[in-house]
């Protein structure tokens, strides 16, 4: 009879335990987002009219280029045009960001493992960008 109220007692405990979800929303608000807004939204903050990529939101993020091509693609960075723009390779028409101000590579890695994990942004207030300038530069 123990062993059962032991382990009523460490059940509870449990439930308190952060979900995978809850991990993956953290990563994007600490890692990801302050990415896109430092480097991306200067351009994809939604002031273009479509097709142009608007970052500043999941629902547009997710959308499909002129050509049909998926921007991001969740567990599969290497079919996702927004990995390969910014690691200025493959046939992407325009290499982002600007020249002037290039990921690094620790950056892209965080966007890689971002997208391998199942590409997770919250929704409601907490997952709407907004620019900001980046503190390297202006």
């Amino acid at each position: 009879m123990r062993p059962i109220i032991s382990l009523l007692f460490v059940l509870p405990a449990c439930t308190f335990l952060p979900s995978k979800d809850a991990e993956r929303e953290q990563y994007f608000l600490t890692e990801v987002k302050p990415i896109l807004q430092q480097h991306c939204l200067r351009c994809h903050d939604g002031a273009l009219p479509p097709p142009a990529l608007n970052l500043t939101r999941p629902s547009s993020a997710f959308q499909r280029s002129a050509n049909g091509r998926p921007y991001i693609v969740a567990e599969d960075p290497d079919c996702s045009l927004l990995i390969r723009a910014v690691q200025r390779g493959g046939t992407h028409p325009k290499l982002m960001p600007r020249k002037d101000i290039s990921l690094t590579e620790d950056q892209i890695g965080v966007l890689r493992e971002w997208i391998e994990d199942g590409a997770r942004w919250p929704k409601g207030p907490s997952g709407i960008l907004r620019a900001e300038r980046s503190p390297e530069g202006p």
